[in-house]
């Protein structure tokens, strides 16, 4: 199964976020790790998000561990990686009849993350974005975190990934 990013993200009939009852903000894909923590990525940069069978990514040989696979994404082949493991976490569980793949490009370069569980889409406020607090950080997330939100008065952290970082990661770079 597929979704388009239009039919995921366009619930709103295309209007500005204005005219949508006050709402202010830019919209953000949200999703979990398996870690249980939950990251964001600007609707924008997101292609499509995916929900494929896990045998429909053909194993490379002689790649690094975080790339899964390459997968033929609208005629175009693209390698699919676990982004847990970008972030320095333990690999995705692909033991399971589907798994969501985010598609993002960045000038020319597309590529999919592989991820636990998409929680959906939200408008947040750019300038509510604070500098991730870097004590609790793997080296990974260093690299890729462009900041975070603090939500529900102080219980919870949705951070940033930068889409850019993701598509011209060194590790993608080793997988060619």
């Amino acid at each position: 199964m597929v979704d388009t990013t239009a039919n995921f993200f366009d619930t709103d009939g295309g209007r500005p976020a204005e005219e949508l009852g006050g709402v202010q903000g830019e919209l953000y894909l949200r999703f979990a790790l398996t870690s249980g923590e939950e990251f964001a990525l600007p609707a924008m940069g997101v292609q499509e998000v995916a929900g494929l069978s896990p045998d429909r990514i053909s194993a490379v040989p002689n790649v690094p561990p975080v790339v899964m696979g390459a997968y033929n994404w609208r005629g175009q082949v693209i390698w699919v990686g676990d982004l847990g493991q970008f972030l320095g976490m333990p690999p995705l569980n692909t033991n399971r009849p589907e798994l969501s793949v985010i598609v993002v490009a960045d000038q020319g370069v597309t590529c999919g993350l592989a991820i636990d569980r998409v929680v959906g889409t939200e408008f947040l406020d750019p300038r509510q974005l604070r500098p991730p607090l870097s004590s609790d950080l793997t080296q990974g997330e260093k690299l890729l975190i462009q900041g975070e939100w603090v939500l529900g008065e102080g219980q919870s952290v949705l951070r940033l990934l930068e889409p850019k970082a993701l598509v011209d990661s060194h590790l993608w770079l080793a997988a060619a």
